[in-house]
């Protein structure tokens, strides 16, 4: 595992978070006034290096020895001996750093799953997770780019006159594009489509709680056009925090203080 940089000068009374996520890991320092550092990584190539160290040194982070370190995540059983939290706690205490909000269900999704919070009074009251199947996650929409040979920061601007995608499964969902392109279906059309879908998915999942705020995070809230077109599709606003793919991992910095 490769050594980061030190930080020598470091502020006093830090706490430090990871996400340890099915496809990147996301690390997040934190002290009173705020977020003072953050760095994402591989997954992979990082709990490889675990293995073969057999060790986790938080140096090796460039973390101060007296840094409390919480992790969340899939990879955090990889971690034995460290603080860890769900990752619904995770998330929705980041959530409520970033926002201040008491009222709002919280839609996270990452790269291969997708996580629903509903909160109330400042509580999570109820929720709702989908680990085993990617549709509508970010390897979704990996997978739609990539077949149709985009960019993610073109996908993310296209929402104008979606064609009908049903199919959000991130395996199945090509057959039904490959399908539109034989159509002869504008590729901006087919874009906003695969979009569309993945709103629809969010509202699916939020429905039983009648939201009247979302609150988006995870990597996907980085597609400004399914954020756009959830908010039409759940019909409420849909707000999404200045550092919502590193929600998890300052939800654990939150977690740290209550430790």
């Amino acid at each position: 595992m490769e050594r980061h940089r030190q930080h020598s000068r470091w502020p006093s009374r830090l706490r430090a978070g990871l996400d340890l996520g099915s496809r990147v890991a996301k690390l997040v320092v934190a002290g009173p006034e705020g977020i003072v550092h953050q760095q994402k990584m591989d997954s992979v190539p990082f709990i490889l290096g675990l293995r073969r160290q057999g060790r986790f040194d938080p140096a090796e982070l460039g973390l101060p020895p007296d840094c409390p370190l919480v992790v969340t995540g899939y990879g955090r059983a990889a971690l034995p001996g460290l603080p860890g939290i769900s990752e619904i706690r995770a998330h929705f205490r980041g959530a409520l750093a970033q926002t201040g909000f008491k009222d709002f269900t919280l839609v996270e999704l990452g790269g291969q799953d997708s996580k629903v919070v509903q909160v109330e009074g400042g509580r999570p009251l109820d929720f709702v997770t989908n680990d085993r199947c990617a549709a509508g996650t970010g390897r979704y929409l990996e997978n739609m780019a990539r077949l149709l040979e985009v960019e993610l920061d073109r996908l993310a601007q296209a929402r104008s006159e979606p064609v009908e995608i049903n199919n959000t499964c991130a395996i199945f969902g090509e057959t039904e594009i490959l399908a539109r392109l034989v159509e002869g279906t504008p590729l901006e059309r087919i874009l906003a489509g695969v979009n569309l879908s993945v709103a629809r998915r969010v509202g699916q999942m939020v429905r039983r709680y009648h939201p009247r705020r979302v609150v988006f995070c995870g990597g996907v809230a980085l597609n400004r056009a399914v954020v756009e077109l959830t908010e039409e599709v759940v019909g409420c606003p849909v707000v999404v925090p200045a550092h919502p793919q590193i929600n998890g991992a300052l939800g654990c910095c939150m977690e740290e203080e209550s430790l």
